[in-house]
């Protein structure tokens, strides 16, 4: 049987979507927080590419999430 695909139109959330609109939240503010602490204890110096870091590892985070982490494609 062919499986049922619900429309959400523009304007609109469901369920799904703020449930996927918060594990980015969370990713994001968790690689911010990495590179954070990084900086803070001097393991990692970004120097002049501080900004471009800041843009990048919420990114990377989120990379490694789902490169590390079980997920379904459909």
């Amino acid at each position: 049987m062919a499986e049922k695909i619900k429309l959400i139109t523009a304007g609109k959330l469901d369920k799904v979507g703020l449930n996927k609109i918060g594990k980015s939240f969370l990713i994001t503010v968790g690689g911010a927080a990495i590179g954070f602490v990084a900086d803070l204890l001097n393991v990692i110096d970004f120097g002049g590419y501080q900004n471009l870091a800041i843009v990048a590892l919420p990114f990377i985070a989120n990379v490694l999430y789902k490169w590390l982490g079980t997920y379904e494609s459909k």
